[in-house]
């Protein structure tokens, strides 16, 4: 996998009242499973060819219910998101 530079992963979170204890795991994880999963699917489809530069990408919101369901599960959602979007803006 070559180089790559993410200065930044953000989320916007409404309504998790209640749950604010788990926020910050749930994003560590999440950013932990990103790199891991980008990483087995560079592997597996060679990556694009050349360079690429994107300034900025925002991938469609993900919803759940943070009551009925379990961290790893939230973190994986989320890092499904933000590897699909990357996937699609790179084109691999």
């Amino acid at each position: 996998m070559p180089d790559m530079n993410i200065d930044q992963l953000s989320l916007n979170i409404k309504d998790a009242a209640g749950h604010e204890h788990r926020i910050h795991g749930i994003t560590a994880r999440a950013a932990t499973l990103f790199a891991q999963r980008l990483e087995e699917r560079w592997a597996n489809n060679s990556g694009p060819e050349g360079t690429a530069t994107l300034d900025s990408i925002a991938a469609l919101p993900v919803s759940f219910d943070l009551t009925g369901i379990s961290d790893q599960e939230a973190a994986s959602k989320i890092a499904n998101a933000w590897l699909e979007t990357l996937a699609l803006n790179l084109k691999f």
